[in-house]
């Protein structure tokens, strides 16, 4: 962003990081979940997801990350503040989920469709 790499994105109780390394994102990880600790809080280990994301086809995926010792769910996609993302770094599901999304909308508004729009007085 601005020429910038982000390593964590935060958005209310939501927050994704970013790291080129396993080790890296572990100790992103351990040291969140250790500021979680000194303000008597918990990660949800249920809902932490972990991903790596690779344009390399056949290349090895698997990627442990621990919270307390407990290893997170492996997952090949999730969904971020309504964007799609996935382990391909490719972005096909997103695109057809967003034209799904619009022609929804459009439908619901049948009468712009069948051209009964109410010609009243402006």
């Amino acid at each position: 962003m601005g020429g910038k790499l982000i390593k964590a994105l935060r958005f209310a109780d939501d927050q994704t990081m970013v790291a080129d390394k396993e080790d890296d994102l572990q100790r992103m990880m351990d040291s969140l979940n250790k500021t979680t600790t000194e303000y008597e809080m918990k990660i949800n280990t249920k809902k932490t997801k972990v991903m790596k994301i690779s344009r390399i086809e056949g290349e090895e995926k698997n990627t442990k990350i621990t919270v307390d010792g407990e290893e997170t769910e492996q997952v090949t996609e999730f969904c971020y503040l309504g964007s799609l993302i996935s382990s391909d770094a490719k972005c096909h599901k997103e695109i057809k989920k967003r034209i799904a999304m619009g022609k929804k909308a459009f439908t619901k508004r049948k009468e712009l469709l069948k051209g009964g729009l109410n010609q009243g007085r402006i």
